[in-house]
C-alpha cells in the first residue's frame, strides 16, 4: 500500500471519529450557518437539501450508536443479597445491631441514634445540590432510560439526601449536612447502586454493591459516597386502643413490593424543612414522617397527639440508604383509622392501612426478634422499615425513664 493510500485511509478515519464524536456541534454549527446567511440572502434549494441529508445522517449516527450502546449493557438484579461480609465485620462490635430479617438486613448504631435524638443536633441543606458524579457516568443515563422504559409511572420529584459522615468522632459537633436532588437523581445513583452493571459480558466492579459497601464488609461513609444516599423516614402509629397502624404496599413500591410497611414511609423532602434552612434533625424525622403518613393512611394531622424519633440506621438492601425511624401516638382509635380513605395520588403504592392487635404485651417485646410484635400471620410479610422500627420501639419500651414507654404502658396493648 502507498503512503498516499495509508495518509488517505487515516486522514478518513480520523474525519469520521470527528463527525461522530462532534456530531451535534456540527450539526448546530450548520443550522446557525444556514440561518445566519438567510438574514442577508436567498438560501439555494441545493444548500438546503446538503443541510436536510447531513442532518439525517447525523440522526443515524446517534440513533446507531445508541442501539449499539444498549446491547453492549445489560442491568443484573442481586436477589436475596444477605450481605455476609459486612455482618460479620460488625459481629460483636458494641453499640451495634444488625437485624437479619425475610426482607432484608439493617444495621443500627446506638451512639448515632442518641445523637441524632438530641434536641441539639441541628441539620441544614446545603448550598449546592447533588449532581450525578462522572465516575456513574454515562452508565446512570442509560439506567435511568431502562429504569422508566420499564416502570414509566415513575415521575421526578424533590427529595434529600444525606451529605456528613457519621464515622468521624466528631460529627456532632456540628449540624449534619444535607443535600437536595430529585428522584431521577436518586435513581442514576443509589437505586443504581442496587443492580450490577454488565459491559459486554463482563460485570463492571466500579458499580454495583462497591459503590456502598468496601472490600473487607465496611459500609461507606455517606460523605465518601459518589451515591445522593437518600434520607428515609418511617413511623409506626399507634391508636387510642393499643393497636399498631400498617400499610399493605403495592406491587408498584419499589421499596418494598407487596410487603406490610410502617404507618408511614418515604423519603425526606425540601418542604419537610417548613421554609427553614436548619432544623432540629428529630423533627426533620417527624414532619417527613407524619407527612408520609397523612398521605399513605389519610389521618389528619389534627389525629396526631405526639411523635418521637426512635433512631437510625442503614438498610444495606437499599444501598445502605440512612432510614429515620419514628413512633406516633394518634389520638383517634382504631375503628376510626380503619373507615380512613387513603388519598388517590397514593392508591398506586398503598393498597390500604389497617390497625392490628400486637402479638405480645409490652413486657415481652424484643428489640432482637421485631416479628414477634406482630401477629403470625403478618409477619412474612413485615418489611425491613417496619421491622426496624418495631425492634427500636421495643428497645425504647423497656428504659424505664423513656417518655414512649410512659405512653405505651397508658394503652391496652396486647393479644
Amino acid at each position: 500500500m502507498s503512503n498516499i493510500a495509508r495518509a488517505t485511509r487515516t486522514a478518513s478515519h480520523r474525519t469520521v471519529r470527528f463527525v461522530v464524536d462532534f456530531r451535534w456541534t456540527l450539526l448546530g454549527l450548520a443550522v446557525v450557518t444556514v440561518g445566519i446567511v438567510s438574514m442577508f440572502a436567498t438560501i439555494s434549494q441545493w444548500v438546503l437539501v446538503v443541510e436536510a441529508v447531513f442532518s439525517v445522517v447525523l440522526l443515524a449516527l446517534e440513533v446507531r450508536k445508541n442501539l449499539r450502546e444498549s446491547r453492549r449493557t445489560t442491568f443484573l438484579q442481586r436477589p436475596n443479597e444477605r450481605f455476609e461480609d459486612v455482618v460479620e465485620r460488625l459481629a460483636g462490635a458494641e453499640n451495634v445491631r444488625v437485624l437479619e430479617m425475610r426482607s432484608g438486613v439493617f444495621v443500627r448504631d446506638r451512639l448515632v441514634s442518641d445523637r441524632m435524638r438530641s434536641p441539639e443536633q441541628f441539620v441544614r441543606l446545603s448550598k449546592q445540590p447533588y449532581v450525578v458524579p462522572e465516575q456513574l457516568r454515562p452508565q446512570a443515563r442509560r439506567f435511568l432510560k431502562y429504569v422508566l422504559a420499564n416502570h414509566p409511572g415513575r415521575f421526578n420529584g424533590p427529595c434529600i439526601g444525606w451529605n456528613t459522615d457519621f464515622s468521624d468522632p466528631n460529627w456532632g459537633a456540628g449540624d449534619v449536612e444535607a443535600v437536595v436532588g430529585d428522584h431521577f437523581r436518586f435513581v442514576q445513583s443509589d437505586e443504581l447502586a442496587m443492580w450490577d452493571v454488565e459491559l459486554d459480558g463482563r460485570v463492571l466492579p466500579e458499580f454495583g454493591r462497591s459503590l456502598f459497601v468496601r472490600r473487607g464488609g465496611d459500609v461507606r461513609n455517606f460523605r465518601d459516597s459518589w451515591l445522593f444516599n437518600l434520607i428515609g423516614a418511617s413511623t409506626v402509629a399507634i391508636t387510642t386502643d393499643g393497636r399498631l397502624v400498617v400499610t399493605q404496599q403495592s406491587a408498584a413500591n419499589m421499596a418494598s413490593r407487596n410487603m406490610l410497611a410502617p404507618s408511614g414511609s418515604g423519603s425526606a423532602e425540601p418542604k419537610d424543612f417548613r421554609g427553614a434552612d436548619r432544623l432540629v434533625l428529630a423533627q426533620l424525622a417527624i414532619n417527613t414522617a407524619t407527612r408520609e403518613l397523612t398521605e399513605e393512611t389519610g389521618i389528619a394531622a389534627g389525629e396526631v397527639e405526639w411523635s418521637s424519633l426512635l433512631g437510625f440506621g442503614r438498610w444495606l438492601d437499599k444501598a445502605a440508604r440512612g432510614e429515620l425511624l419514628c413512633v406516633t401516638f394518634l389520638n383517634i382509635d382504631s375503628h376510626t383509622v380503619e373507615r380512613k380513605r387513603i388519598h388517590r395520588a397514593e392508591r398506586i403504592y398503598t393498597t390500604r392501612s389497617r390497625a392490628v392487635r400486637f402479638a405480645q404485651r409490652v413486657g415481652e417485646w424484643s428489640p432482637a426478634r421485631p416479628e414477634k410484635l406482630l401477629p403470625e400471620e403478618y409477619r412474612s410479610r413485615m418489611s425491613v422499615p417496619l421491622g426496624a422500627a418495631l425492634s427500636l420501639l421495643a428497645e425504647e419500651a423497656g428504659l424505664p425513664d423513656s417518655p414512649v414507654r410512659e405512653r405505651i404502658t397508658r394503652l391496652p396493648i396486647g393479644p
